[in-house]
């Protein structure tokens, strides 16, 4: 009995020796093993340091793909990239890209508050062409590369630029390069405008307002009807960029499709209240001299030069009224050119006081850094085309006198 109990002491022993050496031989596995334990344990709360609905990505980042229930690299996300979240996947260390169908790690982003993308680009009618890759595919913004994806695609172009095409993806406009993709017709059959009507009005006042030249002041209720109109039958209204676009055939416009643009500045806060109200795009043409509507801020109204202080008819023979820059010195005229674009904080568009132009201003023009430039209808209706002189643009003046009925029948 007592060998019994001796041999049982010292397998006791043993096995007490035996733990202790494996404790004080393999410290960094325990260890090591909390670790992974600790943050298993404690994955759901520090998921929710990261999980929102937005989130921007704090560092390159690898894509992954759900595949036989296993994570496949799929491609990667540049750093900074605001990216909108769907869910967390099951094991809760994934995050789940909306649009993409593919997933993120949680730790490679942070939470963002939403941000307005631009959808503009969303209005205009998309080109007759796809994009096409095969095995992989960039996409770029203007600070570099977004993403890249282990994978094929076949979208519409949206702006076609010299080097590159823009498409939609995630959501985004992005573009592709030119030389990294084939191009394949996707027999749209939408129809677009291959020439647009631009609209010119002055001066909207209100009642007890004081507005000196009946013909062009419009009443208060009279733009706004007319402006009602367009918003309540969606037409699109152009920004100057977009109409420089248009005319350069880089964008396709539906056939609601028109250009607003007012004259001088005086009561701008009239027009500018209405246009935000029914959220419609319009170019204000302001005489930075004498009024300084381009001070406020909208985000329906761009401000661009009417001049700063040439605003003056019969100074000069010849032209419609005799504008003074018609005749006036080419160093007075560049200098007033170059002080109203400094008010404005720079300007590339411009419309000729008075309607007035002659072949010395249009080279003044574009010799200070003007793209287009406008002036009355010239018996065109106020349209103008691909074909047409980009500092001669045609505009249909509205006048006073002109319902509601009137501004439609324009529009036909």
């Amino acid at each position: 009995m007592k060998k019994i109990i001796i041999g049982i002491t010292v397998l006791i022993l043993i096995s007490v020796l035996m733990f202790i050496y494996v404790k004080l031989s393999f410290p960094k596995k325990e260890v090591k093993e909390s670790i992974i334990i600790k943050e298993v344990i404690n994955n759901n709360k520090e998921i929710e340091k990261h999980y929102n609905t937005y989130v921007v990505t704090n560092k390159e980042a690898i894509l992954y793909e759900m595949e036989n229930n296993k994570y496949k690299i799929i491609g990667k996300v540049n750093k900074n990239i605001v990216l909108e979240l769907e869910s967390i996947s099951e094991d809760k260390r994934y995050l789940k890209i909306k649009n993409l169908n593919c997933y993120i790690y949680y730790n490679n982003v942070e939470k963002r508050n939403k941000i307005d993308r631009n959808d503009r680009y969303k209005k205009y009618v998309p080109f007759n062409q796809n994009v096409l890759t095969e095995e992989k595919t960039t996409f770029y913004n203007k600070n570099g590369y977004v993403y890249e994806i282990n994978k094929g695609i076949n979208l519409p172009i949206i702006i076609k630029e010299k080097d590159k095409y823009y498409v939609d993806y995630n959501d985004e406009l992005l573009y592709v390069k030119k030389e990294e993709v084939k191009l394949k017709n996707n027999n749209r059959k939408e129809k677009t405008r291959n020439n647009i009507r631009t609209f010119t009005y002055h001066a909207v006042y209100k009642e007890g307002e004081t507005c000196k030249n009946k013909v062009i002041c419009h009443p208060y209720n009279q733009f706004d009807s007319h402006m009602k109109y367009l918003a309540d039958n969606n037409y699109l209204t152009l920004t100057m960029e977009e109409l420089e676009m248009f005319l350069d055939k880089k964008i396709n416009i539906p056939i609601k499709t028109v250009v607003i643009t007012l004259d001088d500045g005086n009561l701008a806060k009239n027009a500018i209240e209405i246009l935000e109200k029914y959220k419609l795009n319009a170019t204000y043409f302001v005489i930075t001299g004498r009024y300084d509507a381009y001070k406020i801020k909208s985000e329906y109204v761009n401000f661009e030069s009417h001049t700063d202080n040439l605003h003056n008819n019969y100074r000069c023979p010849k032209g419609e009224q005799g504008g003074q820059l018609l005749c006036e010195k080419e160093e007075i005229i560049l200098k007033d050119l170059e002080l109203s674009k400094q008010k404005l904080g720079g300007s590339k568009y411009f419309s000729y006081p008075f309607f007035d132009y002659n072949d010395r201003a249009i080279k003044l023009l574009k010799q200070s850094g003007f793209h287009l430039a406008f002036l009355g209808q010239l018996n065109t209706e106020g349209y103008s085309d691909y074909s047409t002189n980009r500092y001669m643009l045609r505009r249909k003046t509205i006048f006073a006198n002109d319902s509601l009925e009137t501004f439609k029948s324009y529009l036909k």
